[in-house]
């Protein structure tokens, strides 16, 4: 989710860069040199931050060294006036450092060490450059302006990591608690909480009695040729994001990791399922919740009591089904109800779809494929045979012509509302299950 501050600090940045040649090219001559910042930065760190020595070990030093090269890439970035950095928020990585730095148990204040001898070690190297810098005038400007941006810039990263820090740790410990899981596990099976230790949780978490709740459940949506990245990370970023887009001021939750997705139990003072769906749909939530992948969501139907909420789990799986790239975002109550039938209709359905289905729905057969096609838009322009032909780029006679084939070959009348109804139903069916048979 975008940060207006962000965009704010990094605009000013990028405008007090260009007026600032010098030390615009100061910035731009350490591009290649992420190695060294690096290693100096982190031998810094081993001597000075016992808690940061204590940590460090092949895969810490892999990631350390991977999050000062993004660091410096960002910080190119500012000055060129182009923030290249990909996705939505340019200090998402920063954000992603803080969650595997929660995780890996590394302390905050290490990970706030190491930003204050970053900031060190770039001051340090500034002035080593402009010191040797023949007109000494415009090097103290330059060095000046430097100063301040290196102190901006590392505090706001600062504050960026405690904050994503702070969050994925409290979820780290929410989610270690058995108090935690077994109120959710309870509560999605209609079980009222009864014990003090979950009427607390569920009072800490906003969840009060007599609000209205609804549930969402949301999983990442991976490219079909996409190369999977860790499960695990993305379904944490997916979490973080619900946090920062239900405030604990409007909403209440309760978040949890299950299924290879998150579900999310909501309450707020009123018409919960759809505010739900709004602050995501304002947040662009959907376009990006993590690593660059895209996600659905399903969300139910507001309940009052806790005894409905397995129907509204069972809803928001249902929306989540129905749920893809073109409407990534889907309430209960938006499903296509004709579709939820055809899609969850039974074996003694399938086992009623006619043989002529079967014919049209053939690949091989050119002659099938145009009459499909045509009663299909037949049915979209309203029976209409002119806005039929013109949409498929024919003549008024060839679709009078494969009309009549049609009712020829299957002896409905595609004319008839009943007919047209019955001939898509079938069709509609045989795409959904086109394995079933009527000996099955």
């Amino acid at each position: 989710m975008r940060d207006s501050r962000s965009d704010a600090l990094i605009h000013r940045w990028g405008e007090r860069f260009q007026k600032d040649a010098l030390a615009t090219g100061v910035v731009a001559g350490l591009r290649d040199r992420s190695n060294e910042i690096w290693q100096h930065a982190f031998e810094l760190m081993q001597r000075e931050s016992p808690e940061y020595r204590n940590s460090v070990d092949e895969e810490f030093t892999k990631e350390s060294k991977a999050h000062c090269h993004e660091l410096l890439g960002l910080i190119i970035s500012i000055t060129s006036g182009i923030v290249r950095h990909a996705g939505p928020d340019p200090f998402e990585f920063v954000r992603t450092h803080a969650e595997w730095r929660a995780r890996r148990q590394v302390p905050l204040i290490a990970s706030l060490h190491a930003y204050r001898l970053a900031h060190r070690t770039y001051s340090e190297i500034s002035q080593d450059i402009l010191s040797r810098h023949e007109n000494s005038k415009d090097a103290i400007r330059s060095l000046t302006m430097l100063s301040d941006f290196w102190i901006q810039f590392f505090d706001y990263v600062g504050a960026v990591l405690a904050e994503a820090y702070a969050v994925e740790d409290g979820f780290i410990v929410a989610q270690g608690t058995r108090s935690y899981i077994s109120l959710i596990n309870n509560i999605l099976l209609g079980v009222q909480p009864s014990d003090p230790e979950s009427q607390r949780l569920c009072t800490l978490c906003g969840i009060r009695p007599g609000a209205p709740m609804a549930v969402a459940v949301a999983k990442p949506h991976w490219p079909e040729n996409g190369n999977h990245v860790d499960l695990e990370v993305t379904l944490r970023s997916i979490v973080r994001l619900f946090e920062q887009i239900l405030p604990p001021t409007v909403f209440g939750r309760l978040i949890d990791i299950r299924n290879s997705g998150v579900t999310a139990i909501v309450s707020s003072d009123g018409d919960t399922g759809r505010s739900l769906l709004q602050a995501f749909q304002g947040s662009g939530f959907a376009g990006r919740p993590g690593n660059g992948h895209s996600a659905r969501v399903g969300v139910s139907l507001d309940v009052v009591d806790i005894a409905h909420l397995p129907r509204a789990l069972e809803e928001a799986q249902i929306a989540l089904e129905f749920a893809g790239v073109a409407q990534p975002l889907l309430h209960f109550s938006d499903i296509d109800l004709p579709e939820l039938l055809v899609r969850r209709a039974d074996h003694v359905a399938v086992r009623l779809i006619p043989e002529w289905a079967r014919h049209f729905n053939s690949t091989e057969d050119e002659l099938s494929q145009e009459l499909s096609r045509t009663i299909r838009v037949f049915a979209d322009s309203s029976f209409n045979v002119k806005q039929t032909a013109q949409r498929l780029g024919v003549h008024t006679n060839t679709v009078y012509f494969r009309l009549n084939r049609i009712k020829k070959l299957t002896g409905i009348d595609p004319r008839t509302y009943s007919g047209t109804s019955l001939l898509l139903t079938a069709l509609r069916l045989l795409e959904i299950h086109g394995n079933g048979s009527r000996n099955s």
